[in-house]
């Protein structure tokens, strides 16, 4: 064996443990808003992932034990789980797991194979596939605990009632990342002198929502995967950076009304994209640098998406185009490997 000695303090088990114990927060914050349904949709989800991985497994005759073990199928779930609405319905739950496990990893040739992430795989297809299901919530629970949040929220997700469904109207608070599109659409539309005071109203009541906490609890978990030295610093305050300043940009110097700064931090997936989902070590760029351009890029297209596109947050579309550059931000910058001479390109 030949130097450099590189010793990890973390295996993949630990790693993917240590992002599950860092979810906690936001999975009790969103509990606590919208009830049962969200537990439910996260156990759904778990499930169908570890189902979809063994047949998968079983197929290709590889190792269930070894696989199913580095509970990266968990990771993914609860990902899932936490970043759709809670007006989906269990028959979607199969079919964006059946996307994110089989399609989107396993065919790939399993964990560390793969170069898009997983959990946004299964969340642009139930995005671009059932656009309507995707934009509807549901008010936030006034039940906790109780049996009638329970008999809800199964109705909900396997006989989806209508009931308590909020789509295209004036509700007292926005709750989800979906609804934004309500509140990006008013901003273009009724731009004006007059109308000025209404969209700050309406930005007041995202900022002030559930969502805003359910923001601070994944920064929360996010600290404590930094803490940890789960994840490298530098994929978070880029992508963080890159969104911040380019929304001050346009808040300060825009003819138009445009967004806060404070608005697109702890709106939508800000927090989950910062420090769960763009840091996920497999289909991010693994120099220093390129950790770096990659949250930048990452954060300016979530920026473009939110504010010039018909959806209402970018995310999900901003991490897989990531993922797409990841390799050509590495080659562009000329980094190698260990016992690799670096190139000349021109």
């Amino acid at each position: 064996m030949n130097p450099p000695y590189i010793c990890n303090t973390y295996n993949v088990k630990n790693i993917m443990f240590f992002v599950l114990i860092a979810s906690i927060p936001a999975i009790l914050t969103e509990f606590y808003f919208f009830g049962i349904v969200i537990l439910i949709q996260i156990f759904l989800f778990i499930i169908c992932s570890l189902v979809f991985e063994i047949v998968t497994l079983k197929i290709c005759c590889k190792s269930i034990k070894n696989n199913i073990l580095d509970n990266s199928s968990l990771v993914t779930a609860v990902l899932l789980g936490l970043s759709v609405p809670s007006s989906l319905t269990w028959w979607m739950i199969i079919f964006s797991s059946f996307f994110a496990i089989v399609i989107a990893k396993c065919l790939y040739g399993g964990l560390g194979q793969n170069i898009f992430n997983p959990a946004m795989i299964g969340y642009a297809v139930l995005l671009i596939s059932f656009p309507l299901d995707m934009s509807s919530y549901h008010k936030e629970s006034t039940k906790l605990f109780s049996l009638d949040d329970l008999k809800i929220s199964i109705n909900k997700v396997f006989f989806q009632t209508k009931k308590n469904i909020i789509l295209n109207q004036n509700p007292d608070v926005f709750t989800q990342a979906t609804p934004l599109n309500q509140f990006k659409n008013k901003s273009r539309v009724f731009y004006n002198t007059s109308s000025e005071h209404i969209i700050l109203k309406d930005e007041k009541k995202v900022i002030f929502s559930s969502w805003n906490y359910v923001n601070i609890s994944f920064l929360l978990g996010g600290i404590f995967l930094l803490y940890k030295k789960i994840i490298c610093w530098r994929i978070p305050f880029s992508f963080l950076f890159s969104l911040v300043f380019c929304s001050t940009l346009s808040f300060l110097f825009s003819k138009n009304f445009i967004f806060s700064p404070f608005f697109h931090l702890f709106s939508g997936g800000t927090m989950i994209c910062a420090f769960f989902i763009s840091t996920d070590p497999v289909t991010t760029s693994y120099s220093n640098i390129g950790k770096i351009v990659f949250g930048l890029i990452i954060g300016l297209l979530v920026y473009v998406i939110r504010t010039y596109s018909d959806y209402p947050d970018g995310v999900a579309f901003s991490v897989l185009l990531g993922n797409m550059l990841a390799p050509l931000i590495d080659d562009f910058l000329n980094t190698s490997g260990y016992g690799h001479k670096k190139y000349e390109r021109f």
